[in-house]
């Protein structure tokens, strides 16, 4: 990207037509007329500064083949997809995530701490099994797991809902946005989620 840019250049003719430069027709989401999808991304975020202006300077990244990420360390949303619901949802994590330092940090070691889980659940459910005789023992160890496996996977769900409500809420196109933050949300449960249903499968295998 060439100089820094910040989200509230989507507000303006220039800003848009750098969108459609950078990532494609704007036609390329759910098929819809050009101007109309330009018109709702400047629509959703006015609907944000309006409600919070301080989101104005936040940096704006386009970078294509990605959908759309928050970067609380960088106060930077990488944009990949020209969807008036992605740029609403980071929008919302930002919004969010600047609140107060206290409360990003617990989101990003739960969500470190998440990512960590979900590849050790494998061999750690294999090991526990493989290790422990006493189906019993072996069982309430597993349901432990389980359990704080879901604690630790509450959070970064908890935020990614919040992000996705408030998305809704600015969203002059309700039923679009619901359309794209459905699915997108219930992959982020599926997920987070792996690891617990893993350590119950693990009690029945």
């Amino acid at each position: 990207m060439a100089g820094r840019r910040e989200i509230s250049s989507l507000t303006t003719q220039p800003g848009l037509g750098k969108l459609r430069q950078e990532l494609g027709d704007v036609r390329s989401f759910w098929q819809e007329e050009g101007p109309g999808q330009g018109r709702r991304i400047q629509q959703t975020i006015e609907s944000y500064l309006k409600e919070d202006p301080t989101l104005s300077d936040v940096d704006l990244e386009l970078r294509r083949g990605g959908p759309g990420y928050y970067l609380p360390s960088q106060d930077k949303i990488q944009l990949g997809v020209v969807n008036p619901a992605v740029v609403g949802h980071e929008l919302g994590h930002a919004q969010n995530l600047r609140k107060t330092k206290l409360y990003g940090k617990v989101i990003r070691a739960a969500e470190g701490v998440a990512r960590i889980n979900n590849v050790a659940a494998i061999p750690a459910m294999l090991g526990i099994r493989a290790l422990i005789g006493d189906r019993g023992t072996r069982n309430e160890i597993l349901n432990l797991l389980s359990g704080v496996s879901a604690a630790i996977a509450a959070p970064g769900l908890v935020e990614e809902m919040s992000a996705s409500i408030s998305a809704v809420k600015h969203a002059p196109d309700k039923m679009q946005a619901i359309k794209t933050l459905v699915p997108a949300f219930t992959t982020h449960v599926m997920s987070s989620m792996l690891p617990t249903g893993l350590y119950q499968l693990g009690k029945h295998i």
